[in-house]
């Protein structure tokens, strides 16, 4: 994935930007309660890696604005799979999260994140082969943009929180800790 070496974050931030001016002759977005559908694409990395343009993912969301300042989230989010000759590992799941908006213009808001991750992964370690699931939270900081009435683009990064304990697997698969920091780009339709 191109978007996240650094070169093409700052051609994506000043097209993003570039976005924000022109939407000034679009309505004002809505203040009241709405619901919305989507998708994400993005990429990943776990703790002490780098973005990697092979580590992308996809997510799809549905959401709920109650006010122009609180809103609920549900995605479903793929990451593909990711991992080396010696280990790889298949991770997805949905999410539930509370959105917490600031508007700082009519076109432009921000918004914070939280909530829990509900996610199934397959792990091959050294020919051995194990399923995993569980529950950890997650959190996340984003800037959306009204491009017209009902499509906004957001700019978002969080942090997965992918926790793995199994004496059965060779270290270090048998405690690894996989916290994953995503940036993803997307587009919401409101109705």
């Amino acid at each position: 994935m191109r978007i996240l070496n650094t070169k093409d974050l700052i051609v994506a931030a000043v097209l993003f930007s570039g976005v924000t001016g022109a939407s000034t002759v679009f309505a004002n977005p809505t203040a009241g309660p709405h619901a919305y559908i989507g998708a994400n694409y993005g990429g990943y990395k776990d703790r002490g890696g780098d973005f990697d343009e092979d580590d992308d993912f996809k997510e799809a969301i549905v959401g709920a604005q109650l006010n122009q300042f609180l809103g609920l989230e549900a995605s479903y989010i793929d990451f593909g799979s990711f991992g080396g000759d010696v280990g790889k590992a298949d991770i997805d799941g949905y999410g539930l999260a509370i959105v917490g908006r600031l508007p700082i213009t009519e076109q432009l808001g921000i918004y914070i994140k939280g909530g829990q991750l509900f996610w199934d992964a397959d792990v091959r370690v050294a020919g051995l082969k194990q399923s995993y699931d569980g529950d950890e939270p997650f959190y996340g900081v984003g800037a959306d943009i009204k491009v017209s009435e009902h499509f906004v683009v957001a700019l978002e990064y969080d942090r997965y929180e992918i926790d793995l304990e199994d004496s059965t697997l060779p270290a270090p698969a048998s405690n690894w800790e996989g916290d994953m920091d995503t940036v993803k780009l997307g587009a919401r339709f409101l109705f």
